[in-house]
C-alpha cells in the first residue's frame, strides 16, 4: 500500500515521521543498466504525547511571564510545542521550576534579618539585653520566618509595631512561640 493510500484510509491518524529512502543506484560513468529508483517515504508512527495538564500549562505560562515574554505568537508557539512534544514540555517544566514562588500576603511572620535588633555580627541584641528568653549570645539561624516578642521593625517594614504589640500572645502566660 502506498503512503498516499494509507493517509487517505486514515492509517496514519497518529503522528508520523517520514524518512526519505536513499537511491538504490548511483550514476555510473557508462550507460545505466538499471532504472533509477524513485525516492519513497516510509512512515514510522510515533506514540502520541500525553495531554498537557492545566497545572503544567499554568507553570509554563508563569515561566514565560517571569522571563518577561509577552509576544502572543511566541507564547502560543511554546504552548503548542509543549502540547505536541513531551520532551519539549519536560524542558519547559524544568525551566518553570526556576520561577520563585510568591510568599502569601497574610503571613505576618518576619525573618530575623528584617529586625533592627539583629547586629551585623548576627547577634540578637534583644537577647543580649535580656528582653527575650534566650542566651545573651543568641545568634538566630534565619532560614524560617517567625514571630518574636523582641522584634523591632527594620527600615523597610511598613508595619512599625514592635513584636510585643504585633504578637501579644507571645508574652501571655502559656503563649505559643508563634512559629
Amino acid at each position: 500500500m502506498t503512503l498516499s493510500n494509507l493517509i487517505r484510509k486514515g492509517g496514519l491518524a497518529q503522528v508520523a515521521t517520514a524518512t526519505p529512502a536513499t537511491l538504490a543506484t548511483q550514476e555510473a560513468p557508462s550507460a545505466a543498466t538499471v532504472a533509477q529508483v524513485a525516492t519513497v517515504a516510509v512512515a514510522k508512527p510515533q506514540p502520541p504525547a500525553a495531554a498537557m495538564t492545566c497545572e503544567e500549562e499554568t507553570a509554563i505560562r508563569a515561566w514565560l511571564a517571569h522571563i518577561e515574554e509577552t509576544d502572543a505568537d511566541i507564547i502560543a508557539e511554546v504552548l503548542n510545542q509543549c502540547r505536541a512534544d513531551a520532551e519539549a514540555r519536560a524542558y519547559f517544566l524544568r525551566r518553570a521550576d526556576e520561577v520563585p514562588r510568591p510568599v502569601p500576603d497574610d503571613d505576618d511572620r518576619r525573618h530575623c534579618a528584617q529586625c533592627a535588633n539583629l547586629a551585623p555580627s548576627g547577634l540578637c541584641l534583644a537577647a543580649r539585653r535580656g528582653e527575650i528568653n534566650a542566651s545573651r549570645t543568641y545568634r538566630p539561624v534565619d532560614h524560617l520566618p517567625r514571630r518574636c516578642e523582641g522584634y523591632v521593625p527594620g527600615a523597610d517594614d511598613p508595619d512599625r509595631r514592635p513584636g510585643r504589640e504585633r504578637w501579644p500572645s507571645l508574652t501571655m502566660k502559656g503563649g505559643n512561640n508563634g512559629t
